[in-house]
């Protein structure tokens, strides 16, 4: 095989890669996972009030 060869074996593979990534991200119904995903640093501050108002009676 020669390097035309070999590169355009290369970048079939790439471009095959790169729609299956596509695909994966955009088409198969992903949304509640990224939604998920996109709140974990706000996970933190979102307490319960109710225990909010019973660490406030510790004080």
């Amino acid at each position: 095989m020669d390097m035309a060869t070999l590169h355009s074996i290369f970048t079939v593979l790439v471009f095959v890669g790169f729609i299956g990534l596509v695909v994966w991200l955009f088409v198969l119904k992903r949304k509640p996972d990224f939604d998920e995903q996109a709140n974990l640093p706000f996970a933190d501050d979102q307490k319960p009030k109710q225990q909010q108002k019973q660490e406030s009676d510790h004080e």
